[in-house]
């Protein structure tokens, strides 16, 4: 399965750095990419507003149901790999319900490569 995944910044800078190797999705309900990635996909990295520009490979994931302090133990264990020291709001985390922990590998630039808009939507699954 393919993913596009748009990332703001500095995320998505600190991804091609190597910076940040585990990419997180926090939310509210079972959405994507919640029990829809695995290890083996690949993810399309999407700057907000710009064209895809890299690749990756996803490692490994983990689902969370979250209370918390699920939520702080998630930091500790992951928050510099995550990047969540950059997170403007880090309270409001703690009020989501799922998280999603993808551990990316063979991150690399790519041609740029044109993909619909996203109509707000953080991550879009390509079915093949």
């Amino acid at each position: 399965m393919k993913h596009i995944v748009i990332l703001r910044q500095p995320f998505f800078d600190m991804v091609l750095s190597g910076e940040k190797t585990i990419e997180s999705r926090w939310s509210m309900n079972k959405i994507a990419p919640y029990n829809k990635v695995k290890a083996g996909d690949i993810i399309h990295l999407k700057e907000t507003g710009k064209d895809v520009t890299a690749t990756a490979k996803v490692r490994r994931v983990k689902y969370y149901e979250l209370t918390p302090e699920k939520v702080e133990d998630i930091r500790t264990k992951y928050g510099k790999e995550i990047g969540t020291y950059k997170f403007e709001d880090w309270q409001s985390i703690l009020q989501k319900k799922y998280c999603t922990l993808i551990w990316l590998e063979n991150v690399k630039r790519v041609e740029p490569i044109k993909v619909p808009r996203s109509n707000g939507a953080g991550w879009l699954v390509v079915n093949e």
